[in-house]
């Protein structure tokens, strides 16, 4: 038996889920992500998915619109889940943006678990870093949760 989850939609989705998907292996991360954001029905919007696609060689136009799109979407956002693994520049921006607008940040980073230090200016702007999916899913059961506040090596 097949079973689909429906994605939940709304015009002010509650999490505005920032990461790369560009290498190897980012695309995968940022779908785990949605997947279990969809399994518990919380709307988020996802520039993967619910973006304009830029090709490298895009028209002023076009990155005006992409700018627009994902600003807006950040401006209406009650928390800001971004993957970090990779400290893409685009979503350290992000992050900025949503910490300047008080819009709470919760940091996705896998590779903590082998030891990776996190960035002191990450760790104090986050009102969560975390390490798997069953942490990500705890902590958005409770987005007030203190469970996940970082207290481990920083850089």
């Amino acid at each position: 038996m097949i079973v689909l989850t429906v994605r939940v939609h709304a015009e002010h989705p509650q999490v505005y889920l920032s990461g790369p998907w560009f290498a190897p292996g980012e695309p995968e991360r940022l779908g785990a992500l949605e997947n279990l954001m969809n399994d518990m029905g919380i709307s988020y919007y996802s520039p993967r998915l619910d973006g304009i696609d830029l090709t490298p060689d895009a028209t002023d136009a076009d990155r005006d619109a992409v700018f627009a799109d994902n600003t807006a979407h950040l401006k209406t956002a009650k928390l800001v889940l971004a993957v970090v693994d990779d400290y893409d520049t685009g979503t350290i921006w992000e992050t900025g943006m949503a910490f300047g607008r008080e819009i709470p940040i919760a940091y996705y980073m896998e590779t903590l678990k082998t030891g990776e230090t996190f960035n002191v200016m990450l760790a104090k702007s986050a009102v969560a870093v975390l390490e798997d999916l069953d942490q990500t899913r705890q902590f958005l059961a409770d987005p007030t949760s203190k469970d996940f506040t970082y207290h481990g090596a920083i850089r």
